[in-house]
């Protein structure tokens, strides 16, 4: 994992907000696909802010992608800040840079 890579979680009776901070790699998007698969039952209303990330590796936003595009319950995932329009899964898409 990115040595630098942190998620801050709030949540509100039907709200998961977690902030994305630092470099994000393959074991930073296993971090974040296990947080998400932990509140899957609990929460369907989940804000990622990516504004805090600084470098986002291809791998790991491959990885994110395909886990988000395969698994149902994390269909409804809402993508916000200055990186949300690159992490927000899309089907058929090719990650290329």
């Amino acid at each position: 994992m990115a040595s630098n890579f942190r998620i801050t979680a709030h949540q509100s009776k039907v709200n998961l907000y977690l902030d994305l901070m630092g470099e994000f790699d393959g074991s930073s998007a296993m971090e974040l696909i296990n947080i998400l698969k932990e509140h899957s039952s609990r929460i369907k209303n989940v804000i990622i802010n990516t504004s805090g990330l600084n470098l986002i590796h291809p791998f790991g936003l491959d990885v994110l992608q395909k886990e988000c595009l395969s698994n149902k319950s994390l269909h409804e995932l809402r993508f916000i800040g200055k990186h949300g329009n690159i992490m927000e899964p899309h089907e058929g898409d090719s990650i290329w840079y």
